[in-house]
């Protein structure tokens, strides 16, 4: 009985063990083989029960994937804005249609989603993980990776839960995100006007929170506050005509209204960003300008959990398994290997150092497009050939020009066509030097990334699973692939001087995050750490500012794309040595593309079967 009412298979073998020695305990021969038997046929029975009961049958891959396909809708409520940008009709994926609202969580949004996470976890240990296909297994272990993962910040709401920032706050962001807005129902103009019409309500739930984090120690400098007020401003006396412009456009190519209707509605849309968006900005403005914030610009270190906080952060937003310590001593490492590598090219060629000094010409094409085109032809001999890619270039519109970043990547919809366009952002005029932005952008990075991630057809849920760290450190990785592999090969030891160089500065900026959030640095300790490094006056007074504004603001950000691009060459490197002349990139990068965002440790796993093969 004991054996058959156990919960845990572990615990049904012990008490089965624990029975057969009591048996044999026992001296008369026919009693002992009688309960041996008994026995024999209860473990019997309770091993059907392991699989028949608390576990899916073996061969049953069809559940699976139906668990698989209910999961959307538990990880994103009906109201969530991002379903505009991530499926053109939601209700395909079992989402209702409720009215879209700009997001924000309280405490108990925090608690709520630890523990639907938990009970996720909980529902995928009832399947028999051997029954799965190798596809589903890899499903089944970034999924858990990324609910436990996620899970690390669950207990930092002061800290964690945070809309407002100069660089990638959310008010910083939302004239963009609303100019990419898009219309394939009705329901998706009305949520349109919902969001703009009820901003400032969360605007100033916004502002409150704030007020909250600066009450707890948790919220922001003065120095980033008065950027935050300063940007409200902006937008408030900014010409909005571009967004006005887009959104009217796209109104008239609706087939879901009238004439008529479309003319109410553009008039709609003109006075309500005039108006009440504006208004929202405003009132934000206001009420920032209320808070008395800390005076001295320090990082996570000097605030309540700081420290515990940045070290789970590191680990959620990166996809790497490391602790400070370990990161650090990684860093360094990576700092006298690539020391090395400078030192050999200069004196291999000492006229690739005069060459780059000089001012190297990336390329002689003129425009985005004419990159991209080349880059996609170039990169075939390194990376997996993809059909059906059609993108379109906008330029920044004016007005958000300041607070952009130089290109950006707006990943396509789960749910549209292939055969779709995909959108790069270009801040300014075209210049040469843009080539490995470009790359980083468009091919090989996040849109050839994105494209081919899209094509092999994963379970919705696997596209709704965040690892930045994954497709920014992709993204670094072959853009600095891209600097050496795709420019003039007559001065490819300049440009590999160049690579060395950035991933130099990358790894300096990596260990100044971890400085200032961990360490506790101050301005000054910062600005003695990099003269250190690279001399004085190398930076200007203003120049050391910015940069430590930035990494003030937006703690383990560089560590998404530095850190994790090493990692991406390290799992290169060791393929390549591991396989000599076997080794091939349009394969190892295959294996990368194919498995998808995930964290290194499943990469890792995905590089060494890929070795063994």
């Amino acid at each position: 009985l004991l054996i058959l009412t156990s919960t845990t298979p572990k615990t049904r073998i012990a008490l089965f063990s624990w029975a057969m020695r009591r048996v044999e305990d026992y001296s008369e021969y026919w009693e002992v083989k009688m309960r041996k038997k008994k026995i024999i046929c209860l473990v019997s029975l309770s091993l059907s029960l392991l699989f028949t009961g608390c576990k899916q049958k073996p061969d049953d891959q069809a559940r699976f994937d139906q668990y698989l396909d209910s999961l959307p809708t538990r990880f994103i409520s009906n109201t969530n804005m991002n379903l505009e940008y991530l499926f053109e009709n939601p209700t395909l994926y079992g989402f209702q249609d409720e009215l879209l609202t700009l997001p924000f969580s309280t405490k108990e949004d925090y608690e709520q989603s630890k523990k639907e996470s938990e009970n996720i976890l909980k529902e995928l240990d009832q399947f028999h993980y051997d029954s799965l296909s190798e596809k589903q297994k890899l499903t089944y272990d970034i999924l858990k990776d990324n609910l436990e993962r996620g899970m690390k910040l669950s207990n930092f709401y002061d800290l964690d839960n945070n809309y407002l920032g100069s660089f990638i706050g959310f008010q910083a962001q939302l004239p963009m995100l609303l100019n990419e807005y898009t219309f394939e129902r009705k329901h998706d103009l009305d949520s349109y006007f919902h969001i703009l019409e009820t901003s400032e309500e969360t605007f100033l739930k916004y502002a409150e929170n704030e007020k909250y984090r600066q009450e707890q120690g948790t919220g922001m400098s003065q120095t980033i506050l008065d950027k935050v007020i300063q940007q409200c401003e902006n937008f408030v006396n900014s010409d909005l005509s571009f967004l006005i412009d887009r959104i009217n456009g796209r109104i008239d190519q609706v087939s879901f209204l009238s004439d008529d209707e479309k003319e109410a509605a553009k008039t709609r849309n003109r006075e309500t960003v005039n108006n009440q968006l504006k208004q929202a900005y405003r009132s934000l403005k206001e009420q920032l300008q209320t808070i008395d914030a800390s005076k001295e610009d320090l990082g996570l270190a000097s605030k309540p959990n700081g420290k515990e906080y940045y070290e789970n952060l590191l680990q959620v937003k990166t996809g790497v398994d490391m602790d400070v310590a370990k990161l650090r001593t990684y860093l360094e490492r990576k700092i006298t290997d690539l020391e090395m590598q400078l030192l050999a090219i200069v004196r291999k060629d000492a006229s690739a150092l005069e060459n780059l000094n000089n001012g190297l010409t990336f390329t002689d094409l003129t425009s985005v497009e004419e990159v991209l085109d080349y880059l996609k032809e170039a990169m075939k001999k390194d990376y997996p050939t993809i059909d059906n890619l059609s993108y379109e270039i906008t330029k920044v519109p004016e007005a958000l020009a300041d607070n952009f970043s130089p290109a950006a990547y707006l990943m396509g919809k789960i749910d549209a066509p292939i055969s779709a366009p995909e959108h790069i952002y270009i801040n300014g005029d075209f210049s040469h030097d843009l080539f490995s932005t470009i790359a980083h952008e468009g091919y090989p990075g996040h849109m050839y990334q994105h494209t081919y991630f899209k094509q092999q057809q994963y379970p919705t849920v696997r596209y709704l699973l965040d690892y930045n760290g994954y497709s920014e450190g992709w993204a670094t990785y072959v853009e600095r692939n891209s600097i050496v592999e795709y420019t003039p090969k007559e001065y490819r030891n300049s440009f590999q001087l160049s690579r060395i160089n950035n991933e130099l500065v990358s790894a300096y900026i990596s260990l100044s995050d971890i400085g200032i959030h961990y360490d506790g640095w101050n301005r000054d300790d910062f600005t003695a750490y990099i003269e250190e490094v690279f001399g004085e006056g190398v930076l200007t007074e203003e120049e050391l500012k910015e940069q430590y504004d930035l990494i003030l603001e937006t703690p383990t950000n560089y560590l998404q794309y530095y850190v994790t691009a090493f990692q991406f060459q390290d799992l290169h490197d060791k393929a390549s040595k591991a396989l000599g002349s076997n080794f091939s990139n349009i394969d190892f990068h295959e294996v990368i593309l194919k498995t998808g965002p995930a964290p290194f440790h499943i990469l890792e796993k995905e590089v060494d079967k890929y070795i063994t093969k």
